[in-house]
């Protein structure tokens, strides 16, 4: 019985090194790259460590959704309906003579313009659930817009498994 036990000790060992090993040369080959190829081999390695059951479930859902979320982020700027809406936003703000992009406290902004902010962060909305949706991620995209609650539980319990504190509320989208 003994024995059994230290074989799979042993077997199980040498799986955990050579699980680590792969993970590390994973980690070697990203630093070699540049952003684009790093987001790209992130997600795939990010993608991995969730499949495989490496980390817990929300600390999976948040490094797929962290990464694809800043990548997103970096492209939402394309979008026709995205660029639109800020070039309107950008000219009623000059129109209302708002230079530094808030309104003073005693100013109550004006209804047109919330309306506008609205809509404009609706289509970011919309296009961060479409890019999630390019990348296979039809499950988050639908968390996203349908039940952003959940999207930031999940988000913040996973960010938690790896930086502990809670996240400020100004970094949530």
């Amino acid at each position: 019985m003994k024995k059994t036990r230290d074989q799979e000790l042993t077997l199980a060992l040498q799986e955990a090194r050579e699980t680590e090993a792969r993970w590390r040369g994973l980690a070697a080959r990203l630093m070699e790259l540049g952003d684009d190829a790093m987001d790209a081999q992130l997600l795939v390695a990010f993608r991995a460590a969730r499949e495989e059951g490496v980390v817990p479930p929300d600390a999976g859902f948040f490094l797929v959704a962290h990464i694809l979320t800043a990548m997103a982020d970096e492209a939402i700027s394309e979008d026709p309906r995205v660029r639109r809406l800020a070039r309107e936003l950008d000219l009623m703000e000059r129109e209302y003579g708002l230079g530094d992009g808030a309104w003073h406290d005693d100013e109550t902004p004006p209804e047109e313009w919330e309306a506008l902010c609205a809509e404009y962060e609706a289509a970011c909305d919309e296009a961060r659930a479409t890019f999630f949706r390019a990348y296979g991620e039809e499950d988050m995209a639908r968390l996203y817009l349908e039940d952003r609650l959940c999207f930031h539980r999940r988000f913040e319990s996973g960010r938690r498994f790896f930086h502990g504190l809670p996240m400020l509320p100004e970094h949530l989208h």
